[in-house]
């Protein structure tokens, strides 16, 4: 087998390989996405947090404190939609899992 060729195949099979490591990122980043939403669903209560950090560029991330039955929490979450203009030091509505209270969704959220 020629140096070319091998030097083909092996570019190709790094290109598969990348590409398959970003796709499998990227579906168990959904899966945990779902899951974190289903448990919050199942059985909620609703309180308020405050935004500690808030990123509008690159993914939109957003992190909330929060405090459940005298125990403190923090959450980093992705946000859709920001109406009210809230900025870091505001105070946030959240649903929070009973089950599970570090799992929240915020009012930035579409499935809120």
């Amino acid at each position: 087998m020629s140096e070319k060729l091998k030097l083909v195949l092996f570019n190709i099979g790094l290109v598969i390989t990348i590409i398959g490591t970003l796709y499998w990122f990227m579906e168990r980043g959904d899966e945990k996405h779902k899951i974190r939403i289903n448990t919050v669903n199942n059985n909620y209560e609703y309180s308020k947090g405050i935004i500690t950090d808030i990123h509008y560029y690159k993914g939109r991330t957003i992190q909330v404190k929060y405090k459940i039955s005298e125990k403190v929490y923090e959450a980093t979450l992705g946000w859709n939609k920001n109406p009210k203009d809230l900025d870091e030091g505001d105070s946030i509505r959240i649903r929070y899992s009973v089950e599970k209270p570090d799992l929240i969704i915020s009012e930035l959220e579409e499935e809120y």
